[in-house]
């Protein structure tokens, strides 16, 4: 009471405020409008904006424009690849100082355990993470991943752990099917008041307006703007999602007018460090937008008050009073690259650099840095015979899409034995988590490089190994490093590891500081051009997503090819 009794005095001008922001124009988010006024803030809080002059600290904005602080409605810090205290050095100076983080990827090398050191990471952070609990782990049940994570143990993260919601819920059969698990999950959220996220990849009108009817509130996989309109229209959110694999703001833009511009809000869903740092997280989205054609404000309205109110942030998302006083000082709207950012009242970051280091990382548990086991394989194991070499199932993967198309065509082969060539690459998912043995096997078109092959333990959602390649003597040896470094990325020719990047964390992170893991990132890049691949978009991220079976149309896991439409798996 005493410190509302502060802000009261403040905000009725009886005693002076801590901070006074004077000759700024105010972007203001609920009209989309932009007004000249001074901004009183006390405790980290907008106390007034007006005609104030008293104030223990007076800055002079000098014509700036004062907009509220960015807002990341979905990503999953692991796709970064560094730890929540990494991934907040390099978000803050871009203006994104609140993230609905899913720790789903983490989650699903070591479950609760998981979820819990991302909590833990993610505490006393300038950066605001709101982590969700994962919903869906495994993703699906016949999924081989390192964990399951129970009802039992959502409530006792929503209880004593502090999770603020419920992630995607990408088991859409389990929700279509009323599957108690489930269902329990969502109504431990709805008991918590917190949020459930969906993520409707591909379904049809019936299946959304279950998920509405489970209490489904927003959703980041429409592709389209008929698929955001018919969100829209059945009271979903629809998040923009502007990733490195993902990138679905343009397709999207066209179904946002002026009558439904506050269901929609931005997302990043899953983006590597190197396109965050070069390209900036939902900073970057809000330039695409005004870049394409929409007015600055409501790009600026999208990527803050929206998703705040999608989320319940209610002290976040405006330049108002009794909103946190978090906000960006921004020179040219148009251009929107941000000057300074405040968070609380306090200055953490200007002219793209932190004003003071984040807090050292927190130790990281020993069972999230050892959770490599693979089962000995020979390279016989990656043989893959073919029943009909004549019309055999391929995946058509896109870059920058994670949705495939399935085909059936013709492919070389040798005594029944599948023959990289014509475009047509072999794809591998091993078994890391419980040493099963189990090896995946398809084919892939659309990832174009002529010779070596590429490797990852970043597999969407189940993490296993996944490899594509132009022969199997390169296959076997870039498992086989990856495995042997304890998780990670890799580029290899043969027997000759061209780079590399180990990510001993859950082998989806690095330990090492973010200029590390971008030098890595860096040499993954050069190291590309030696194995003939020329494309500007990463390859790694469309491949981490060739291993998701909830994500249409076709798609390889440690099991064999499955197709997501009839969800069923294929015989080659």
């Amino acid at each position: 009471m005493k410190q509302v009794k502060r802000k009261l005095a403040g905000a009725s001008m009886q005693k002076p405020c801590d901070t006074l922001l004077i000759n700024g124009k105010i972007i203001d988010v609920y009209t989309c409008s932009i007004y000249e006024a001074s901004v009183a803030i006390t405790d980290g809080e907008i106390i007034g904006i007006g005609d104030y002059t008293e104030a223990n600290e007076i800055i002079d904005i000098k014509g700036k424009y004062i907009s509220p602080a960015l807002i990341d409605g979905h990503v999953h810090i692991e796709s970064a690849m560094v730890r929540p205290e990494d991934f907040a050095s390099v978000l803050l100076p871009k203006g994104v100082t609140t993230v609905i983080a899913d720790p789903h990827e983490l989650a699903n090398v070591a479950g609760a355990e998981a979820v819990e050191y991302m909590l833990r990471a993610s505490t006393n952070l300038p950066l605001d993470v709101k982590m969700m609990v994962p919903s869906s782990v495994p993703a699906a049940s016949f999924e081989e991943n390192g964990s399951v994570l129970t009802s039992s143990d959502a409530e006792r993260l929503f209880r004593d752990g502090g999770a603020y919601g419920l992630g995607e819920v990408m088991d859409f059969p389990a929700v279509l099917n009323g599957d108690e698990e489930m269902l329990k999950k969502i109504e431990l959220a709805n008991t918590f008041g917190a949020a459930v996220d969906g993520h409707a990849a591909g379904l049809n009108e019936a299946a959304l307006n279950a998920y509405r009817v489970a209490g489904i509130e927003n959703d980041h996989e429409a592709v389209t703007a008929e698929e955001a309109l018919a969100r829209v229209q059945r009271g979903f959110y629809v998040l923009m999602r502007e990733g490195t694999a993902a990138r679905d703001v343009e397709a999207l833009l066209p179904a946002v007018t002026s009558a439904n511009a506050r269901r929609f809000a931005f997302a990043t869903d899953d983006k590597h460090l190197d396109d965050l740092i070069e390209e900036g997280s939902v900073d970057f989205n809000v330039r695409k937008a005004i870049k394409l054609g929409m007015n600055p404000l409501q790009a600026i309205q999208i990527g803050s008050l929206n998703a705040a109110e999608c989320f319940k942030l209610d002290k976040k998302g405006a330049v108002a009073p009794g909103k946190e006083a978090t906000f960006l000082l921004v020179s040219d709207l148009d251009a929107f690259q941000v000057d300074a950012v405040y968070v609380n009242g306090q200055l953490v970051a200007e002219q793209g650099k932190l004003v003071e280091p984040i807090r050292e990382p927190i130790p990281v548990p020993e069972k999230l840095l050892e959770s490599m086991h693979v089962a000995p394989f020979t390279i016989e194991d990656l043989s893959l015979r073919l029943t009909n070499s004549e019309a055999t199932p391929v995946i058509k993967a896109k870059l920058g899409s994670i949705v495939t198309e399935k085909l059936v065509e013709r492919v070389e082969a040798t005594n029944g034995v599948f023959q990289p060539g014509s475009g047509h690459l072999k794809l591998v998912v091993v078994e890391r988590h419980h040493a099963t043995g189990h090896i995946g096997l398809g084919i892939v078109k659309g990832l174009a490089f002529s010779e070596g092959a590429i490797v990852a333990t970043v597999a969407h959602d189940s993490h296993n190994i996944i490899a594509c390649g132009a022969d199997d003597r390169s296959l076997y040896h870039a498992i086989h490093h990856v495995a042997e470094i304890g998780g990670g990325m890799a580029i290899v020719k043969g027997d000759q590891v061209l780079a590399s990047m180990p990510l001993q964390l859950g082998g989806l992170m690095s330990i090492e500081p973010v200029p590390i893991v971008k030098k890595q990132l860096n040499e993954l890049q050069k190291a590309l051009l030696e194995i003939g691949y020329n494309e500007k978009v990463d390859p790694f991220l469309t491949l981490a997503f060739l291993a998701l079976p909830v994500i249409p149309s076709i798609k390889l896991t440690s099991k064999g090819l499955f197709d997501v439409n009839s969800f069923s798996f294929l015989t080659q």
